[in-house]
């Protein structure tokens, strides 16, 4: 018969505090009180899953419990440790609450709480995913928990503190568990890989370890899972073809396409991912990851830490256009889940890096079908041919003349009540104040909270509108704060002031007085409105 395989997660689950990964001030205070004999009847260990709170636990358990005495090493080979390492201790209960949240089972418990240990110096309630307990069970545990026998220590976890009523928390020493960085499980996982003579590429293990999150439980299950797909060994490419992650080269080539604005290259990029049957939620993530790679490069000075794809391009990225793709990559990851299907969502996320970035105005005129050649041929054919063949009026030479002459924002906001613009182009163009209008370039500051509607069909809209006009202008917008100076501002302070005046003007009425009086009411004052607003309703 074949020996029974243990999971990897199982089989180096740590010993003893010395063999814990990480979690230092948590153990540096535990080793102080076991080793001082100083010991709290009852302690909580809260943190995210697989970060060692039932390890630490267990490993507490057998340090006050050791036949050699109380100390935080426990020998690790009297009966004691033995038993508590194969969960086999009479005087160590453990529950797991997510199963057993019912008070009749936790006073069950609670009553043999007053009887001494079986054979150990503590009995040891080892309770985890505290914060499933139901209310009663909580209250059954209070009075046991705030005076307990001399014999009994609680021990807590939980992944989720909140939950847990505020007077069990101030009844426990509570301890954060942090979650593990990523060189502290890459360097557990080479030691593994190691001690069980397995090959590994130390790419392979680090993406296992990012996968991990944090959580060694989860880079060990991974771990495992890795060793089977490879039949004893770690590699790059059978992970990848595992996970379904794209090549670090592919994710390279798709930022370069970014940059470059090649929308039609892009799309056919993300068709080929598809077709490979590639993991495009990943494939996102990777990318997100790559900004915020270039955006280091473009601060460390030590070139040699740096990536070399990853310096190449860090030289042809400006600093705005990362943080403007990194931003949509983020909130496209949310929407990921949300989209018709993950080829689709991939593909706008994509899309959206071009079209929100300043210079895409560009790229749209030059793709524009028919070309302004074309445009001013079919305008010219809808003129009838006397207009076509008549000398032109009066009118047209002056509109070629026009020149915007203004020096105050008060003048601008004449201009801009002159002129029917709707929707964004209308709400943009009201946020703005007057700067500058030198050689008909008119520079107007557009506060940043409507950044997101200076697209480039509203800009055009907007100069569209000016030209009218004022042909030979020019119209640039800079962001930067309008102090309340704008035409939208005032007029929301107008509404706002007359609004006042109108609630002003009926809490004043006697008649109003009177009937507050009668009845002991008071006025809803959200129900006060103008004549004008109350038509419109």
């Amino acid at each position: 018969m074949s020996q029974h395989y243990e999971v990897l997660a199982r089989k180096y689950r740590p010993h003893n505090f010395q063999e814990l990964v990480g979690q230092t001030h948590t153990i540096r205070t535990l080793v102080n009180a076991l080793d001082n004999n100083n010991l709290h009847h009852g302690f909580l260990f809260t943190g995210t899953r697989g970060v060692g709170k039932t390890t630490i636990a267990r490993i507490f358990a057998k340090s006050v419990n050791c036949e050699e005495g109380v100390s935080s090493t426990p020998c690790g080979k009297c009966p004691t440790c033995l038993e508590i390492d194969k969960g086999q201790s009479v005087d160590l209960i453990e529950l797991d609450a997510a199963s057993n949240t019912g008070v009749d089972h936790m006073r069950e418990i609670l009553e043999n709480a007053q009887y001494t240990p079986t054979k150990n110096l503590y009995k040891i309630y080892l309770i985890d995913e505290v914060h499933m307990l139901s209310k009663s069970s909580f209250n059954a545990l209070l009075k046991t928990l705030e005076e307990p026998p001399a014999h009994i220590k609680f021990l807590l976890a939980t992944t989720d503190p909140k939950k847990l009523p505020i007077t069990v928390l101030s009844r426990c020493l509570q301890f954060n568990l942090n979650k593990l960085s990523h060189e502290e499980i890459l360097n557990h996982l080479k030691f593994i890989m190691d001690e069980e003579k397995l090959k590994f590429d130390e790419s392979a293990l680090s993406k296992i370890a990012e996968f991990g999150n944090g959580s060694m439980r989860d880079a060990l299950s991974l771990l495992d899972q890795s060793i089977s797909y490879g039949n004893g060994s770690v590699k790059e490419e059978d992970l990848k073809e595992m996970l379904g992650l794209v090549n670090h080269d592919e994710i390279i080539n798709l930022a370069k396409l970014v940059n470059a604005r090649d929308a039609e290259q892009i799309l056919s990029f993300v068709k080929n991912l598809a077709h490979k049957g590639e993991n495009l939620a990943n494939a996102l993530k990777d990318l997100t990851s790559i900004f915020h790679q270039i955006s280091l490069a473009q601060i460390i000075q030590d070139k040699k830490q740096i990536d070399s794809d990853i310096a190449s391009l860090a030289s042809s990225f400006s600093a705005q256009d990362l943080q403007l793709y990194y931003q949509i990559a983020i909130n496209g990851q949310k929407d990921m889940s949300l989209s018709p299907s993950e080829q689709i969502g991939l593909e706008m996320t994509l899309l959206r890096m071009i079209a929100f970035h300043p210079d895409y105005k560009e790229v749209e005129k030059k793709n524009l079908k028919p070309s302004p050649t074309e445009n001013s041929k079919d305008k010219d054919s809808s003129i009838p041919k006397e207009s076509q063949d008549s000398p032109p009026t009066k009118k047209t030479p002056k509109a070629d003349t026009n020149q915007l002459n203004i020096k105050s924002q008060e003048e601008w906001e004449d201009i801009i009540k002159t002129f029917d613009f709707n929707g964004a182009a209308k709400m943009l163009v009201k946020n703005t104040v007057f700067k500058s209008l030198e050689d008909q370039t008119l520079v107007l500051t557009l506060s940043s909270d409507f950044l997101n509607l200076l697209t480039p069909k509203t800009e055009d809209s907007i100069r569209n509108g000016l030209h009218k006009e004022y042909p030979t202008v020019d119209l640039i917008f800079e962001p930067g704060e309008t102090n309340g100076h704008s035409l939208s501002q005032k007029e929301s302070d107008e509404r706002e002031q007359k609004r006042k005046e109108t609630e002003s003007q009926f809490l004043s009425d006697d008649g109003l007085k009177e009937l507050q009086e009668v009845f002991n009411s008071k006025v809803d004052l959200k129900s006060i409105k103008s004549v004008k607003e109350s038509d419109n309703v």
